[in-house]
């Protein structure tokens, strides 16, 4: 039954395991939605890494919608797309995202730092606000609509009871909720105590992130064009014996304040082996080895004087069997871990939460029976975010691949044989609201 009465609605007492970005949105959603949200983080928040992160319009569109302050976490938006070449840094291709509002509603891409508190102590004149505490303080804020959520940090989850919605956390204390949303990112616990075992290989490219201060690029006069509003990239093709798994993404966000870079290169070519982000700080000699030899020495310039630069060793996974059991589920990176090169995965945690505030809302049955709204999730969400993630996977090998720019340098028979290549009216077109009211009623009571 779908469409139902404020009487058959019950409010549920939810628990988010996991404070990231997608713990925070799928809070944010339940807020609204009605629910009583706790929030549990294994850590006290001081640990957060330094990235930028990607928000197009597919996600954007429900931060705007839960009413987040966006403009509060300072976002860079983003105009133009630019490619270089990796050995002389010449501009091949400029490609303009002017009409994107236009065309989807919301501005192009958000780029939002989330840089560690170490990094801001000692840099003060950067802007700590971030994306994750924008998203923390509209969870957890008493004004908008909803019970606002609350933060429990230093809890490490040990064991779940799926069925009975019991988590047991490392310091003994264990909790009951009618939900449980494992967001817990890309090494879950949750996943594990649901019973999921993740098939994954090592990818054949590796990445370091770091990031310049505007400052910095002032006073050594290199790329005075690298905080315009652009993402800039080099490399990601073959050339002269340069492999298509040398490649950088560079971006401005925190108000143009910051650059931050991705640096991308063969998996055989560093030494680290843990998966996901790490917090030791890499000397740049780590960084800029092997063909970075012959890269844009301006670009070079940047890296040399780069700070918070950290490895992000990247493994493949394939599709996970299951995302539910009982009053369980997981959301982004603990269903579906992707490689970065679609900019979607934040996105795909956002349509997650997403999807659990619109299912579990007054307009359907699904308060009274979590377990069948959680199947409905899976099945709204599996399909999508598991195209999302192949698609990542195939733009690893070939760039071509990649959403909408990378399409300006291909030649037009290379893009004829990609049969199932991603879009980007295929990401922000989709009505997810509309696909839940249609698949809803195969899931009634």
């Amino acid at each position: 039954m779908v469409n139902a009465t404020n009487s058959e609605f019950k409010q549920l007492k939810v628990a988010v395991i996991g404070g990231g970005l997608g713990g925070m949105a799928a809070a944010i959603a339940l807020r609204r939605a009605g629910h009583i949200v706790s929030i549990y983080e294994r850590r006290d928040f001081r640990l957060e890494v330094g990235a930028s992160i990607s928000c197009a319009a597919n996600g954007g569109k429900w931060l705007r919608e839960w009413g987040v302050d966006i403009d509060s976490g300072r976002p860079t938006h983003l105009m133009k797309l630019v490619m270089r070449d990796w050995d002389t840094g010449k501009i091949l291709n400029n490609y303009s995202l002017e009409e994107y509002e236009e065309s989807w509603g919301i501005v192009t891409l958000l780029h939002v730092p989330s840089v560690s508190r170490e990094w801001f102590k000692k840099n003060a004149n950067v802007c700590r606000v971030d994306m994750h505490e924008m998203l923390m303080q509209t969870a957890t804020q008493e004004e908008g609509e909803g019970i606002p959520c609350s933060v429990v940090i230093d809890h490490i989850a040990t064991a779940c009871d799926a069925e009975a919605g019991t988590v047991t956390f490392a310091n003994g204390e264990t909790i009951s909720a009618d939900l449980i949303i494992g967001a817990d990112g890309i090494r879950s616990a949750i996943r594990g105590l649901i019973g999921v075992t993740p098939d994954i290989k090592s990818a054949n490219q590796t990445c370091y992130r770091c990031n310049v201060r505007r400052e910095d690029i002032q006073k050594l006069g290199l790329m005075p064009d690298s905080t315009d509003p652009a993402i800039q990239f080099w490399g990601g093709y073959t050339k002269e014996g340069l492999s298509q798994y040398y490649k950088i993404v560079m971006s401005p966000c925190a108000g143009e304040e910051i650059v931050s870079f991705y640096c991308f290169m063969p998996t055989e070519m560093t030494n680290h082996t843990k998966e996901g982000f790490q917090f030791a700080e890499v000397p740049v000699e780590e960084m800029i080895k092997g063909d970075y030899s012959r890269l844009d020495p301006q670009c070079i310039g940047l890296l040399e004087n780069s700070v918070d630069r950290m490895p992000w060793r990247l493994y493949v996974h394939q599709p996970y069997s299951h995302w539910t059991r009982g009053r369980v589920g997981v959301l982004g990176d603990a269903a579906h871990p992707m490689m970065p090169h679609q900019s979607q995965g934040a996105c795909m945690a956002i349509e997650d939460a997403a999807a659990l505030g619109l299912i579990f809302s007054k307009n359907y049955h699904f308060t009274r029976d979590v377990r069948k709204g959680l199947e409905l999730y899976e099945a709204i969400r599996k399909p999508r975010a598991t195209r999302v993630q192949a698609a990542s996977a195939r733009a690893t090998e070939n760039l071509n691949e990649r959403i909408g720019f990378s399409s300006l340098s291909a030649p037009e028979k290379a893009l004829a044989a990609l049969e199932n290549k991603l879009t980007v009216n295929e990401m922000n077109d989709y009505n997810m609201a509309t696909h839940v009211a249609k698949e809803a009623p195969a899931f009634s009571l």
